[in-house]
């Protein structure tokens, strides 16, 4: 019977040594998942982070757009063009358009219309 008692002993001994190595590595993996979750949910804030700053900028920028739509741009943001040249290589002089409306004789442009509209019915 002793030697019984020395194997339940012994063997006792090993399933608590067992049960400890075991409880320690559950432990282990139980820190690595808590420090892996710590970090996706550092990752997921800077993601997050990120994003909204990127969404602000769209934002500006679209607010930006909005607000130069329907407004011509200055003398300062057309680009330069060089002079137009004919079929001959001759210069075309480009002319100022609000000089062009002021000689514009509306009187003449609505007698022309008017004859033109009187004349076809």
């Amino acid at each position: 019977m002793s030697k019984l008692h020395q194997h339940m002993d012994e063997m006792s001994a090993i399933l608590t040594n067992t049960t400890r190595n075991e409880q320690s590595l559950v432990k282990a993996l139980g820190d690595a998942l808590r420090q892996v979750d710590d970090q996706l949910v550092q990752d997921i804030r800077n993601l997050n982070t990120q994003h909204q700053a990127r969404r602000a900028e769209i934002y500006l920028e679209l607010q930006a757009l909005a607000c130069t739509i329907g407004l011509f741009p200055t003398a300062q943001e057309i680009p330069h063009v060089p002079p137009a040249n004919d079929a001959h290589g001759q210069f075309i002089p480009v002319g100022d358009w609000r000089k062009a409306a002021q000689n514009i004789n509306y009187q003449d442009e609505l007698d022309f219309h008017l004859k033109t509209v009187g004349g076809q019915q």
